[in-house]
């Protein structure tokens, strides 16, 4: 994905993929993810071992295949003539079979991304290459010009062959109407929701108490959780994991990403974030570090760093 990375607005640093990566058998401690796949269409392609797919490569609208060791000076791109269908897009992540969901967000103008088309997700078959309208996920209030996002965040479970989803549909820099959402591959219209949560970057972690969902506050330095049951919905209060107000300064600071790996370690991206689609030409992140202490059930800091 560095590859596919360029000057970029600062809403669009929100998103990014998370790639298939190692993990822990089904019911082990850690990621729950270790199950996905890159998309079958991929390998028929003629297209190099580096090539990745990509949701933020400049001057591309949409979804792209970049292959860095093709013709040109940044590689060749490939586009399927529907990946562009519902203008820019943010986050995106495959499962189990290789199908890629995505979801719209705004760059810096609203004419390829209308606000009520921005609580979607959208499904790329991983045969066929085409995309189309997987869910409309219903919002607690329309979005709008003054704070245009909808859905932010998308994670993976394989156990139950659901999407988790972030949702800041409605909110506003004074007014925090967001919902988390999990929406069954089985079938979109069962999905469900939990109002009240303004988030970004989401994931799935088990614990030493079993599955929860983890997810970064829009409005604060922290990370929080919310009990999942053995189907995937949701279950109980939410508590918070970590706070790491302590390791960055300045700013609305924002998890844009959360990943899992071998440890088990969770690796936050941070951003600023304040609800506007503010341009960037240099995008600055921290990326912080912590480790997870299965006897308490708690997270211990380990490294950060910052990068462009």
């Amino acid at each position: 994905m560095a590859a596919l990375l360029g000057a970029v607005a600062l809403a669009w640093a929100l998103l990014g993929g998370r790639a298939p990566s190692a993990g822990p058998d089904a019911g082990a401690i850690g990621g729950v993810d270790a199950c996905r796949k890159g998309p079958r269409f991929q390998h028929a392609l003629a297209l190099g071992p580096r090539a990745a797919l990509g949701t933020s490569l400049t001057d591309v609208t949409g979804l792209a295949l970049l292959d860095p060791d093709g013709g040109g000076e940044r590689g060749t791109v490939y586009q399927h003539e529907t990946w562009d269908d519902a203008g820019f897009l943010g986050p995106f992540i495959t499962d189990r079979h290789g199908n890629v969901f995505v979801a719209p967000v705004p760059l810096v103008s609203l004419v390829e991304n209308p606000p009520e088309k921005q609580n979607r997700i959208y499904r790329v078959d991983t045969d066929s290459q085409v995309m189309r309208l997987f869910a409309d996920l219903p919002p607690a209030a329309p979005p709008s010009g003054g704070s245009p996002f909808g859905v932010v965040g998308l994670a993976y479970d394989c156990d139950t062959d659901s999407l988790y989803a972030s949702s800041l549909a409605g909110s506003t820099a004074a007014r925090q109407a967001g919902r988390l959402f999990r929406v069954p591959l089985s079938d979109a219209r069962a999905a469900t929701h939990v109002d009240g949560v303004d988030a970004v970057g989401v994931a799935v972690f088990r614990g030493r108490g079993g599955k929860r969902l983890y997810y970064g506050l829009a409005r604060a330095p922290e990370v929080h959780s919310m009990a999942l049951t053995d189907d995937g919905a949701f279950s109980g209060a939410a508590r918070t994991e970590l706070s790491f107000s302590d390791r960055v300064a300045g700013g609305r600071r924002t998890v844009r990403k959360i990943r899992f790996t071998a440890g088990p370690e969770v690796v936050l991206h941070v951003i600023d974030f304040n609800y506007s689609l503010q341009v960037a030409s240099v995008r600055l992140e921290d990326v912080l570090t912590y480790r997870y202490d299965p006897v308490t059930d708690d997270w211990d800091f380990v490294a950060s760093e910052t990068t462009p």
